[in-house]
């Protein structure tokens, strides 16, 4: 929950040092989150200027699912980030490419008959583009995909619930992978 509190402070200071006017402010959840094993997941943008935006967001997902004896499947995470995005065209409508900073503490095992279970932390920075579709005045819809890269410092257990440790304690390594998958519904102040 600390960085939960951490981004809505940075969202409050930023919203109140840039006198936020009307449809200067937008929220939004990707939808395509919630087909990843239920993960929730918002994100508020301020416009900063015609064609700039700050973006700061959280994902959360508790859930693991099976059973024991089948094995479980999970991708467990607690995520924030804060970035940029560039607009060409005009503040929430039509194509942006961003940057942004991102920790998440993930725990993440069981998929394809996978034998063993990651848990750690992961701090980097993500590329992305995308496009936003405008329905109305206040509802978008936004698609986009980026690419993660960053350190890693983890944990691998021999089975996705609980085992021995197959690799040190503390391992760390770099880390390139695909990022986040938009599908986004927006509501834009």
């Amino acid at each position: 929950m600390g960085m939960v509190r951490l981004l809505l402070v940075v969202v409050i200071i930023l919203s109140s040092a840039l006198n936020v006017r009307a449809q200067r402010v937008a929220v939004s959840a990707n939808l395509a989150d919630i087909v990843n094993l239920g993960t929730l997941s918002g994100e508020i943008s301020v416009a900063t200027s015609r064609h700039i935006s700050l973006n700061a967001g959280v994902r959360y997902n508790p859930w693991q699912y099976g059973s024991q004896e089948k094995g479980f499947v999970q991708n467990r995470k607690r995520e924030a980030s804060l970035g940029v995005r560039y607009w060409p065209w005009n503040i929430f409508s039509s194509w942006w490419f961003g940057m942004r900073t991102q920790v998440r503490e993930y725990n993440l095992g069981g998929f394809f008959g996978q034998k063993f279970t990651e848990e750690g932390i992961a701090v980097g920075a993500e590329a992305a583009f995308g496009y936003s579709y405008m329905i109305n005045s206040r509802f978008n819809v936004e698609f986009g995909a980026g690419v993660w890269s960053g350190h890693k410092w983890y944990t691998r257990y021999d089975c996705p619930r609980c085992g021995t440790i197959i690799s040190e304690e503390n391992s760390h390594g770099w880390f390139l992978f695909p990022g986040e998958v938009m599908v986004s519904l927006v509501y834009i102040f």
